[in-house]
């Protein structure tokens, strides 16, 4: 085996074991992101002549950016932070908030698009707000 390969497999088998209880979404992710990572590494390897350096080590770089992912996400479910979709999200605009959203997307030439996708991070960070403010009053 070359030395870089043997290296990758050495840091994948370092790195999976950072967690001693990964969660659904980070064993999932990890999985996800190691496939895609050695496909588009096999691929970008195959263009130097280094096809398996090129896997292995974007099956690890996948690997990781998937795991974390996924254990951000199993974190928010532990700590009881929802999850919200853009049904959840539309359901909590007010007229005048959907009148905005309407012109951002009447700008911006889209014809394919959720209302919610013109929603910056911080206004999806305000309707979560405004939805655990709802369910502590309505308790």
């Amino acid at each position: 085996m070359k030395p870089t390969f043997c290296f990758s497999l050495l840091l994948v088998a370092a790195l999976s074991g950072c967690s001693s209880n990964p969660g659904p979404n980070t064993t999932r992710g990890a999985a996800i992101g190691a496939t895609a990572g050695a496909i588009i590494g096999g691929v970008i390897g195959h263009q130097s002549g280094e096809t398996g350096a090129g896997v292995a080590i974007g099956a690890a770089a996948g690997g990781v950016a998937g795991g974390a992912y996924g254990n951000r996400q199993d974190e928010r479910q532990a700590s009881g932070e929802r999850s919200y979709s853009a049904a959840d999200y539309q359901a909590l605009l007010t007229p005048d908030e959907v009148a905005i959203l309407q012109e951002r997307a009447r700008a911006s030439g889209r014809v394919n698009y959720e209302l919610t996708d013109f929603l910056t991070e911080q206004e999806k960070a305000n309707l979560r707000a405004r939805a655990e403010r709802n369910r502590t009053i309505g308790n």
